[in-house]
């Protein structure tokens, strides 16, 4: 099952450790993880971005390079993300995010006290249990969703189709010999550079079908004013 999944923490530290441990259970094969972002909640509401940037460091982003960030994520995380810091205000009416559920959004911006960090991930898990009993151990608290009912553009089956050839290759790559496993990971990378680009057309043609639909509403409020402009200067 393909999740949302967000991850609180009380300080950067632990969010860090967090993150290593999401990247170790991958090396597992216990889980399959398609994006992921770390972000901190101010003292006014605004977010920052804490990435990292190698095992040695991190790298601070301000929260004017958030949009910058989200045109690097993308996807479901990346639109999380937008909506969170502000750079989806009006989120019913911006074509790119009108199809997010806003309740998910505000459950966990709610989550988020001043000054906690938060790893907001799109993770492939066949069971919550590794998640869930690495974080704990971190004192972290985890808040999750299936993809699907939070963005409704994401239902494809093309997709769909992808998240089962990645699962099934994660089970063979647990049971494979030292020998085998470097080629069954290299398939895994390659299916979520596959389906990437499959996420990414999908929010293309959907933005394109919300501006028709948006420029087509516009049209007609603009028709009935000038009809209304008629009736009134018959009156004159």
């Amino acid at each position: 099952m393909t999740n949302l999944v967000v991850l609180t923490f009380p300080d950067e530290a632990k969010a860090i450790q967090a993150s290593h441990k999401l990247t170790e259970l991958e090396s597992f094969g216990d889980i399959s993880i398609f994006e992921k972002a770390i972000i901190k909640k101010g003292a006014n509401g605004e977010y920052t971005s804490l990435q990292s940037e190698s095992s040695d460091g991190l790298r601070l982003v301000s929260g004017m390079a958030l949009g910058t960030l989200i045109g690097a994520i993308g996807g479901p995380v990346g639109m999380m993300i937008g909506m969170l810091s502000g750079t989806a205000i009006g989120a019913v009416v911006e074509t790119d995010y009108v199809d997010f559920s806003e309740d998910f959004v505000n459950k966990v911006s709610d989550r988020l006290k001043v000054g906690d960090v938060a790893i907001l991930a799109e993770i492939s898990e066949d069971s919550p249990a590794f998640i869930d009993g690495s974080i704990t151990q971190l004192g972290g608290s985890i808040f999750r969703s299936n993809v699907d009912e939070v963005y409704s553009d994401y239902e494809d089956d093309q997709v769909k189709e992808f998240d089962k050839e990645i699962a099934d290759d994660r089970k063979q790559f647990k049971a494979a010999v030292k020998e085998d496993k470097e080629r069954i990971e290299k398939r895994i990378e390659a299916l979520k550079e596959k389906r990437r680009k499959r996420i990414a057309s999908l929010k293309d043609k959907a933005t394109d079908r919300k501006k028709a639909r948006i420029e087509n509403a516009i049209s007609n409020e603009q028709a009935k004013v000038e009809e209304l402009k008629r009736k009134l200067n018959k009156l004159n």
